[in-house]
């Protein structure tokens, strides 16, 4: 008489759950961490807009039409802008 075991199944289920939840939980961190990149990134471009448009003259602001209050947010329109074509 042959004897049939769930037991093996059943660590063979277990162990590929586990794994998929590893996996699901590691995918889940990289995406915050590419998320919270991004946005640093983008901290740093919009400072370094800024850094430029602050070293501008007082006249080439005019000529651009930004005064130097609107420097922060000008930079921040200029690189978060997306342009989506014609």
């Amino acid at each position: 008489m042959k004897i049939l075991s769930n037991t093996t199944g059943t660590n063979i289920h277990w162990t590929q759950r586990t794994l998929e939840g590893t996996l699901i939980t590691c995918s889940q961190a990289i995406r915050r961490i590419r998320k919270n990149f991004k946005n640093l990134w983008t901290k740093v471009q919009i400072k370094q807009m800024q850094s430029v448009l602050h070293a501008l003259s007082d006249e080439q602001l005019k000529k651009m039409g930004i005064k130097r209050n609107g420097i922060r947010a000008h930079a921040k329109h200029l690189i978060t802008y997306e342009y989506d074509g014609l």
